[in-house]
């Protein structure tokens, strides 16, 4: 486990494969998985969904997938849903000694919430949940 200290608040997040139990792995991994693929912002409709559409133009099938993706992507920015975000929250394995037990996305929510009025940034968030995910792969 490691310690993140975020103002006064004391976030202990899993860092090794083993220890992760296996409904949490497969939790942190769905949101990996998203993140990768769709991306978690406008800015990767740009980077990532308009270049593909491009690549298959001719390919309908290849490109009625790429544009559901897409899809995805936007429900998720309009509905507040940030795969990194919903990641790192699931690698958390307690907040001030108190377990974080429910997996919920809605649950997952309140705590990125939570921790962002304690002063959790975008940017920490992203450098931890990187390293956290390096952690893992070489496991």
């Amino acid at each position: 486990m490691r310690e993140l200290l975020i103002n006064k608040t004391k976030v202990m997040l899993y860092t090794d494969i083993d220890q992760l139990p296996a409904d949490r792995f497969s939790k942190v991994n769905k949101y990996w998985m998203l993140s990768d693929d769709l991306g978690s912002s406008f800015a990767d409709i740009d980077s990532i969904h308009i270049n593909r559409i491009l690549l298959c133009i001719n390919e309908p099938e290849k490109l009625k997938k790429v544009i559901d993706s897409m899809r995805v992507l936007i429900h998720n920015i309009i509905n507040e849903v940030n795969p990194e975000s919903m990641a790192f929250v699931s690698l958390i394995h307690s907040i001030d000694g108190v377990p974080l037990n429910d997996l919920s996305d809605e649950n997952l929510k309140r705590v990125i919430k939570y921790l962002s009025d304690k002063g959790l940034t975008h940017g920490t968030l992203k450098k931890k949940a990187r390293k956290s995910g390096k952690a893992f792969m070489k496991n």
